[in-house]
């Protein structure tokens, strides 16, 4: 693996972190109700962009442009395997933390667990029906998932807000199907990431002209979807629509920014773009923007000096996993809770100090670390 292609996933992933932690600091709305700069910039956006950097990442560790095959193909599932099972329970006991604190940030790492099992088959898949695949869970896996279980919840009671430990053991097989379908990120749509992240891992991370690509295709998807919703929603009169199915105090404003699957009985729920709502149309605006960030951060990396003012955000994406969960544990403490501003400049330049000061002493953050070592002894080990 080249260091550029490497920097350039890191400041993918650190970017991706700042978004989430201003989503999860801001308010969804301000007072006035309008969606405040937080949801219209990151929410949505700042996730996927995690998912398919995960994506990045495991075409670059299991061949980057020529996949692995054979017995190394193998060890790769096995370390794969164990790597998503501990981030899965790293996820579950943060489960605790944010009902300790009374968070509403949807933790994504289980989720995220269950979608490094999915993408598994796909390792050996050439680029072109990786983003085939990518566009198709894309448009179709929300709709999929809605007609088969008929929006009925296959957990029952569902984690509020997130599932722990506890749920794993009391639901062996509900919080799997939960993690497939239900939640924030229903592994069978946010797949799609993914999907399309490991397809750009086995390109040439190296080339310019790549990054350019990116940058064109990704802004191309993300505006188109985003225009094609407007003209549904407005010309068309879907708006009107969803404004007839949706609770009489819902304001428009909540209506663009805020639905969840299955919220409204009618089709016009699908030309939404809300974050997070898993309609196609959003789902391809969050794709469109990732894919874009990726193209900036290839292009980025190819430049020393900006790599140099940048090394604080590399170091951040590099150890995404440790400072993802310190701030959610920060949260839920209630620190500067009474000003989301303050709270949202310390906690980053916190993040971004200690990243700063930890990557010239270790290759990896605290939890990299402890995660790297059982994934490094089930490849010395061969195939389980």
């Amino acid at each position: 693996m080249s260091s550029s292609r490497i920097a350039a996933l890191d400041l993918a992933r650190g970017l991706a972190l700042i978004g989430m932690l201003a989503v999860h600091v801001f308010p969804t709305f301000d007072a006035d109700g309008s969606a405040s700069l937080a949801t219209q910039v990151a929410a949505g956006r700042s996730s996927a962009t995690f998912a398919m950097m995960a994506g990045v990442g495991l075409a670059l560790v299991t061949g980057g442009s020529t996949p692995v095959r054979g017995a190394e193909l193998a060890r790769s599932w096995a370390s794969i395997l164990v790597r998503a099972a501990l981030i899965a329970l790293i996820g579950l006991m943060l489960g605790y933390v944010t009902a300790w604190g009374g968070l509403e940030v949807y933790v994504i790492l289980p989720f995220y667990a269950v979608m490094f099992v999915l993408v598994l088959p796909w390792l050996r898949v050439p680029p072109a029906g990786l983003f085939v695949a990518a566009g198709v869970v894309a448009l179709t896996s929300t709709f999929a998932i809605e007609w088969v279980t008929g929006g009925v919840p296959l957990l029952d009671p569902a984690p509020d807000p997130d599932p722990t430990l506890g749920d794993a053991l009391a639901h062996p097989i509900g919080l799997p199907l939960y993690l497939l379908t239900g939640g924030s990120y229903p592994a069978l749509v946010w797949v799609c990431f993914l999907l399309a992240g490991l397809g750009l891992g086995r390109l040439d991370l190296r080339s310019p002209r790549l990054a350019a690509w990116c940058v064109g295709v990704g802004s191309v998807v993300a505006v188109g979807a985003w225009t094609i919703s407007q003209i549904l929603l407005y010309p068309l009169g879907g708006l009107r629509h969803l404004r007839r199915a949706a609770p009489e105090d819902w304001s428009d404003e909540r209506l663009l920014w805020a639905p969840h699957p299955g919220e409204f009985d009618t089709w016009w729920w699908y030309a939404l773009r809300a974050p997070h709502s898993d309609a196609p149309l959003a789902l391809c605006i969050a794709m469109g923007s990732a894919v874009a960030i990726f193209g900036v951060t290839l292009l980025a990396a190819r430049s020393a000096a900006v790599l140099r003012v940048l090394s604080p955000l590399s170091a951040a994406g590099s150890m995404v996993l440790t400072l993802y969960c310190a701030h959610i544990v920060v949260l839920a403490t209630g620190l500067f809770d009474d000003s989301p501003g303050l709270q949202f400049v310390m906690l980053l330049a916190a993040m971004l100090a200690f990243a700063a000061w930890w990557r010239p002493r270790h290759r990896r953050g605290p939890l990299e670390a402890l995660i790297a070592i059982p994934v490094a002894a089930v490849r010395r080990r061969g195939t389980p």
